[in-house]
Parts: C-alpha cells; sequence; structure tokens
C-alpha cells in the first residue's frame, strides 16, 4: 500500500515520484505550509524507511497478524462473507501474506490492490494463494485477471501514522484517493509498526483519516 526515485518500488497505493509537486496543496491551501508538509513528510518517510529496515520482522508480523485476527473476530465476526483488500508487501512492509493465505483457506474473501494510472483511485482484484499473479505497474505482483471486487474492508500500509488516524504512505495519495471515491466507503485499516507512530503527520485536505491502526502492540485507537 517510491520517494524521489521512480525505479524505486513502492506499494501499489503510493508512489511519490509519479506525483506533482503541488498535490500537497490540492485544494489552495497556504503553499508555504503545503511545501513545509511536503518537505517534512519527505525527510520523515526516509528515516523510519531506513528504521524500518532494521526491525524483527518475524516477531512483529506475527504479532500483528494475531491482532488483526482478533480485530476482525470482534469488529465483524470474523469478516466472512466480507472482502478484505490486502496488499503485497515491499521495502519492509508488515508481511500479511501468510495471514492471507491462512485466512483465504479458512474461506475469507482477499483482494489486492491495483494502480491503473497515477492519479485515478485503486481497483480491486480477487486473490489466492494459487491465484495467477503477473507484474503490475512498478513491477509488483498484482493477480493477473480482470476481474474487480468491491472491498468491504481495507488494510493500507503505513510508513507512519499519528493519533487522528492519518497515514503517511509513500506519497502518492492512492489509498486517500479510494477511500474519497468508493461508496460505501470501506472500513480502512493502517497496518504500521509502533516505531512508525508520530505526533502528527501534518494532514493535509486531501488526506483521510483511517478508522483503526494496528501494530504489532495491538489497536491503536
Amino acid at each position: 500500500m517510491s520517494d524521489e526515485n521512480p525505479k524505486d518500488y513502492a506499494s501499489p497505493a503510493c508512489m511519490a515520484g509519479q506525483v506533482a509537486a503541488d498535490y500537497f496543496d490540492p485544494q489552495a491551501v497556504d503553499p508555504v505550509a503545503a511545501a513545509d508538509a511536503a518537505r517534512w513528510r519527505r525527510e520523515t518517510r526516509a528515516q523510519l524507511l531506513a528504521a524500518r529496515a532494521t526491525r524483527d520482522a518475524q516477531a512483529t508480523d506475527g504479532a500483528i497478524a494475531d491482532h488483526l485476527d482478533s480485530v476482525l473476530a470482534a469488529r465483524f465476526g470474523g469478516a466472512q462473507g466480507l472482502v478484505v483488500a490486502a496488499y503485497w508487501p515491499i521495502r519492509g512492509e508488515p508481511d500479511l501474506r501468510p495471514w492471507m493465505a491462512r485466512r483465504a483457506a479458512a474461506g475469507l474473501r482477499i483482494a489486492l490492490p491495483v494502480v491503473t494510472a497515477p492519479d485515478q483511485p485503486l481497483v480491486f482484484r480477487p486473490w489466492t494463494p494459487d491465484a495467477p499473479m503477473q507484474p503490475g505497474r512498478w513491477n509488483i505482483p498484482e493477480p493477473a485477471t480482470t476481474v474487480q471486487v468491491v472491498p468491504q474492508l481495507v488494510l493500507a500500509p503505513t510508513v507512519g501514522w499519528d493519533g487522528g488516524r492519518f497515514r503517511l504512505g509513500y506519497g502518492g495519495g492512492f489509498y486517500d484517493r479510494t477511500l474519497a471515491a468508493l461508496r460505501p466507503r470501506p472500513y480502512a485499516i493502517g497496518i504500521g509498526l509502533e516505531a512508525g507512530r508520530l505526533p502528527t503527520i501534518y494532514p493535509q485536505p486531501h488526506d483521510a483519516a483511517l478508522d483503526l491502526i494496528v501494530t504489532e502492540a495491538g489497536p491503536r485507537p
């Protein structure tokens, strides 16, 4: 679910190198404040990505998966019958693929996001462990099908996050765009790390708050 170099891979939901510099000021907010926010995000993103590369992925990813199971059980009756949009992990993102396979085997409907164009909302295609895959935009694997589904739950990987449940991603704005476009809006769960918590991400008018954040420490309201 990047940075300044378009050759770097990023989550299908985010690609800073494909976004115009004025993206952070889409509703004519103060241009100086918008530029400051964009600069701060670039610097903070780079720091968090560097720190994320050194984490104990096995411990954190397993804990996140366990907490996610608890959230789905407590709030959505296990989410049976719902479409849950997950993501294909890149750049040290929490790897939920074992969880996806396990839950798909138990009957959960899993989907993956697909970028169709830099300035468009994501679409979602169904995924199973044996689904044929193909390289998508930026070579990130995606289901090799044209079938689309509409998720009721979206798992959005975060680089950073704050107490307002605003998400710092890679800068492409795809999840913001998607949550704004889908009706009814799906319940959006940010998947992140405790180390990624920030006092604020300096949200801009386009930023969409998530409904919940789940980290290795549990759900973060």
